[in-house]
């Protein structure tokens, strides 16, 4: 099987819809498509597929530093617009937006926003072949971007998060209430 890793900015519809399936407690979940979009569009989110064909495996979302420092800022400016969005969500949006705590990142940080590997797709194929696959695609994506390292954040109860990131050799560097930090340097 040929795989690749794609970048797309269009028709991420799918994209959206599966992280609102798959990751519901994303903040992306709640402020809609056309936001979602909107940071697409403008390079602050960027959206990866692995595909094989036509179809997609796997969808991976990232963010450089610079606009992980004003991400922020984007959703405040979004939801001030949209009053209804913020009242219906306030208790949902006030947590996630604490998962962004002050953390020492440079630009050589790159944030994981979103990780999709969809398991039904990869039947034919071990698990350490699979890892091997990802690991590989994850340094284009760093090199793409000019960053060594991936960081993110998941909910401790992610049982399935946290075996993947401990069999790749992420590195657990900070628990915040119900939230895992995690990290991975990669030579380039």
């Amino acid at each position: 099987m040929i795989y690749k890793l794609i970048k797309i900015k269009k028709d991420i519809k799918f994209n959206y819809e599966l992280i609102c399936k798959l990751i519901p407690s994303s903040i992306f979940s709640r402020l809609g498509a056309e936001f979602f979009q909107k940071l697409v569009n403008e390079n602050i989110i960027n959206v990866y597929n692995v595909k094989n064909g036509k179809n997609i495996l796997s969808v991976i979302t990232v963010i450089n530093y610079k606009n992980y420092k004003s991400i922020d800022k984007q959703i405040f400016l979004h939801l001030i617009f949209r009053p209804i969005t913020l009242i219906k969500n306030l208790f949902f949006l006030i947590n996630s937006l604490s998962k962004n705590i002050n953390l020492r990142l440079n630009q050589n940080y790159l944030h994981l926003l979103h990780l999709i590997i969809l398991k039904n797709k990869f039947t034919k194929i071990s698990i350490s072949k699979k890892d091997l696959l990802f690991n590989k695609f994850y340094k284009k994506i760093l090199n793409e971007h000019h960053a060594k390292i991936f960081f993110l954040c998941f909910e401790k109860e992610n049982i399935r998060a946290i075996q993947y990131y401990k069999r790749n050799k992420f590195k657990f560097f900070l628990k915040k209430k119900n939230i895992i930090y995690a990290k991975k340097e990669f030579k380039i």
